[in-house]
């Protein structure tokens, strides 16, 4: 039954005309970073200055673009009642979260995969050679982002009551976990005691899964040196043992979490009707 609802929400979403949309402007802006990039003589080899700007695409545009799908073509089934109609068949909440759920994300990782791929097409066909490990581990990290912030969105489909609302607190949170968040962090770490800055930076990283990623990609593309001296201690032990496995605990727990709790609020809804 999960295979059945994600092949229509697949079906579904593929009749939007803005997700396109969304797809050229991502397989634009990638092979624009990658070829000038490329151009000015900053290539994929390490963390360079065209990895941080693919970086940067990512993390700005991605969470969008996940947060908008989901909360809006959720939100917009539960207006138009078709998602109450799904739960009069016998299914249960959760089957139908994660049927949407995969259906979303598989949209989703199309247009990762296309913009990717139109970039690593453009490269080959100039004849630039390419880090093919670096843009496997982008790409890696791009479908992660992607997850994670749909499962977000799965939450503000259902508690949204129109698809304005949603529209509305998806940009909220985009703006704030993606604009705001880092000069929150920012201030609070100028008012806490000296002793306690590196503990508040270590817990925001994974307070928040822009910044998870962002620290995430750095340190698996070796480019720790970009923290600065400073942060030394955090990035030898974020590059440790312990510490990658409690990235790989916290992306799960941003992917699980948000489903169940996405699971207990349509269930909720559904006694409520």
């Amino acid at each position: 039954m999960i295979i059945n609802i994600a092949r229509q929400q697949f079906t579904l979403i593929l009749r939007s005309k803005w997700l396109l949309s969304f797809g050229l402007l991502f397989a634009f802006l990638a092979i624009f970073i990658s070829y000038f990039g490329h151009s000015s003589g900053s290539g994929f080899e390490g963390f360079s200055r065209m990895s941080a700007s693919l970086l940067n695409l990512n993390l700005l545009l991605i969470p969008l673009i996940a947060l908008l799908v989901g909360g809006l073509f959720l939100s917009g089934e539960k207006e138009d009642r078709g998602l109450m109609l799904l739960l009069t068949y016998p299914v249960n909440a959760i089957t139908v979260i994660l049927g949407k759920y995969i259906g979303l994300l598989v949209s989703l990782w199309t247009v990762v995969t296309f913009g990717y791929g139109a970039a690593l097409l453009v490269m080959y066909i100039a004849g630039v050679d390419v880090a093919i490990g670096v843009i496997l581990k982008f790409y890696m990290f791009s479908i992660l982002l992607a997850a994670i912030f749909l499962a977000v969105s799965m939450i503000i489909g259902l508690v949204a009551k129109t698809r304005f609302q949603a529209l509305g607190a998806s940009l909220i949170v985009w703006a704030f976990l993606v604009l705001f968040y880092e000069f929150l962090v920012m201030g609070l770490s100028v008012i806490v005691p000296k002793q306690s800055v590196l503990a508040l930076l270590s817990v925001s990283i994974f307070l928040n899964p822009v910044e998870m990623i962002r620290v995430w990609s750095v340190l698996t593309m070796e480019g720790a040196s970009v923290f600065g001296p400073s942060l030394y201690d955090l990035t030898v032990w974020a590059n440790g043992f312990f510490g990658q496995v409690l990235f790989g605990v916290c992306g799960v727990l941003w992917l699980i979490v948000p489903i169940i709790i996405s699971g207990i609020v349509l269930k909720r809804r559904v006694g409520n009707e």
